[in-house]
């Protein structure tokens, strides 16, 4: 009787062990930092910047929104730049009337016509950093791209629409 005792102990222990063991070593790789987090995103995070915080008003309230901002002198790269957004927008296909490319400037600039143009100076130095930004619906500014990711804000914001159900 002792040895089937011993035997079942055993049997628990290993079945214990067995069953604990993917639990430390979890615990083990979060402790000393050997995880790092994936992201799908492929622009910026940007999660303390909304329309309300910099005291603007929102130009396209319920609605996605790609902002940017044009120099007064807007050459070709700035131009070109512009086009890209545009066939960024039209790229979205029948979930392009969610989105509204915005353009802000400090004047009157030449811009394509689904763009809708504001003109406000004081955002310049909060755009500065990004060469487009996407705006949620409610106006919080939620990724930042720099010159040439108009194909990754594209797939972004391609991913924020179908998970999204505002806007």
């Amino acid at each position: 009787m002792s040895s089937s005792s011993a035997a079942s102990k055993r049997t628990l222990l290993l079945l214990l062990g067995l069953f604990s063991l993917p639990v430390i070593a979890a615990a083990l790789v979060l402790k000393l930092g050997w995880y790092q987090g994936g992201s799908t995103n492929h622009g910026q995070l940007l999660s303390d910047l909304s329309y309300q915080q910099l005291r603007v008003a929102n130009p396209a309230e319920q609605t996605w929104q790609i902002v940017t901002f044009v120099p007064n002198q807007c050459d070709h790269a700035c131009q070109q730049h512009l086009q890209q957004l545009n066939q960024a927008h039209i790229a979205l296909g029948r979930e392009h009337t969610r989105v509204i490319p915005i353009a802000y400037s400090s004047e009157a600039i030449t811009a394509p016509e689904r763009f809708r143009q504001v003109i406000n100076p004081p955002l310049q130095q909060a755009l500065a950093p990004y060469a487009m930004v996407v705006v949620d619906p409610w106006g919080q500014w939620v990724l930042g791209y720099q010159q040439g990711q108009s194909r990754d804000m594209l797939l972004d914001l391609r991913k924020l629409l179908k998970l999204s159900r505002i806007g």
